[in-house]
């Protein structure tokens, strides 16, 4: 086991330093990614802000119109605590449905004794990264519009993008590991997200709860809830990352565990990947 936990440790220390010496490389491929995903499209790139922008139009009016929602919290208006709660949902669902299939999209690279495959989902988060921080600068200004001005807490979103994007590298490593012997896993992924979205609190808070505590400490028990609460009160000025000690030991923790587990299950199955691309 100790063994193990150092090999982990090795593959991690390992990753960051191949990332940081081909910055360059990965950049490229991240950018020529981000470009493929639309090639050949007549609407080309606005394909990438159609979807999320009707997405949020439609919850906004289901929400806001029809359902007449008030006030989320008594002071966050719905459209503005409905974007904030999207945009890193909308980053963590694509990384995670396009780092998921990587292996296979770039098979003809996986087969490359001389390339170093463990980079491929990182340029899938790079490649998500351009539209994300789009994305949040349309949320700064929806903020700003209803009364929601930057103030100095805008900078942590550092920390929570940061927190994001390892929270995706543990769980991509394994998705993207298992997927080439296990297609269907994509179709579990599908299922999982659905219930994943509305455990997480995207078009509510967590204060709707009251006298469910039970339920309030379940729902504070994914993940996601750090992230999405972080970039709220990111852009709302509501409260610094330190402010939350017992939450943010738990997020770590559990991104330890995912990296430990991810680094195992690619290190087992990295050898055979050629078998069965």
């Amino acid at each position: 086991m100790i063994k193990k936990i150092i090999g982990a440790k090795g593959e991690l220390i390992s990753l960051i330093k191949e990332i940081i010496d081909n910055r360059k490389l990965l950049f490229q491929f991240s950018l020529n990614d981000f470009r493929a995903r639309f090639a050949g499209n007549m609407l080309g790139i606005l394909w990438a802000f159609i979807q999320p922008v009707v997405t949020v139009v439609t919850y906004w009016f289901v929400f806001s119109v029809v359902f007449k929602s008030r006030l989320i919290d008594g002071k966050y208006p719905f459209i503005a605590f409905l974007v904030m709660g999207l945009i890193p949902w909308f980053y963590f669902s694509d990384v995670l449905g396009s780092g998921t299939g990587v292996f296979c999209e770039y098979n003809y690279l996986v087969k490359k004794v001389v390339f170093n495959v463990k980079l491929l989902p990182t340029m899938k988060m790079i490649s998500n990264l351009f539209m994300h921080s789009f994305f949040f600068l349309v949320g700064v200004v929806i903020c700003a519009c209803n009364g929601f001005f930057p103030t100095f807490h805008l900078f942590q979103i550092f920390y929570y993008c940061f927190c994001l994007t390892i929270f995706l590298t543990g769980i991509t490593w394994i998705t993207s590991s298992i997927q080439p012997f296990l297609p269907d896993i994509n179709q579990f992924i599908a299922v999982i997200m659905q219930a994943l979205m509305w455990s997480t609190p995207i078009m509510y808070s967590i204060s709707s709860f009251p006298d469910h505590p039970k339920i309030v400490f379940l729902l504070k028990l994914n993940p996601l809830y750090y992230v999405v609460t972080g970039y709220r009160e990111s852009v709302f000025g509501d409260g610094w990352f330190w402010q939350h000690p017992k939450e943010t030991l738990y997020f770590w923790g559990v991104n330890l565990l995912l990296l430990f587990v991810g680094v195992s299950v690619f290190k087992r199955l990295r050898p055979h990947f050629s078998d069965v691309l």
